[in-house]
């Protein structure tokens, strides 16, 4: 990398920046014989997320490494009203390019997630993953998560809660939102 990292807002036309790391991710995935994401992206949900603001990606200069979602979505397949959802920030599509593996950069954009929880007065910041990618699991807890649960359901391969209190940070880099 040349210069130090920063995440800002997506742009309209970066729609298919987001959808080409998606797809570039599930090919590593898939390579490493994890089924997460063996489908298309869903350009619709992308560029809703970028018009609704909450879609953001990470930059070298002008090189793509990475890409996070943060919302105030919870989903209520897998949030239930005792986990109190209005209370968290939930962090969606986290992605780092392959051949960016190694530079924690999954770890910046989760604090960088994190103090935008904390700023935003929430207690949490909030992911599911996919229930069959144990390794992402394990990825999470040591950036700090704990698992809450595993949702189960038939229709759905995400389902594994995880969460950390807003503010906790595991990293150092820098941030433009």
């Amino acid at each position: 990398m040349r210069d130090a990292p920063i995440i800002r807002s997506a742009a309209a036309g970066e729609a298919n920046v987001i959808a080409s790391m998606r797809s570039e991710a599930a090919r590593w995935l898939h390579s490493k014989g994890i089924d997460q994401w063996q489908y298309p992206a869903n350009l619709e949900k992308i560029f809703r997320d970028i018009n609704c603001g909450t879609a953001y990606v990470l930059l070298d200069a002008a090189d793509y490494l990475g890409t996070i979602t943060l919302d105030e979505n919870a989903d209520p397949e897998f949030w239930v009203p005792d986990d109190e959802p209005n209370d968290a920030l939930y962090a969606h599509r986290v992605i780092t390019r392959p051949a960016c593996r190694g530079l924690s950069l999954g770890a910046l954009m989760l604090d960088w997630a994190s103090q935008k929880a904390e700023e935003a007065g929430k207690r949490w910041l909030r992911v599911d993953a996919w229930k069959t990618n144990s390794d992402l699991g394990r990825y999470y807890e040591a950036q700090g998560f704990t698992r809450v649960r595993t949702v189960d359901l038939p229709h759905r391969r995400s389902g594994a809660l995880y969460q950390r209190r807003a503010g906790a940070t595991n990293s150092s880099g820098r941030s433009d939102s």
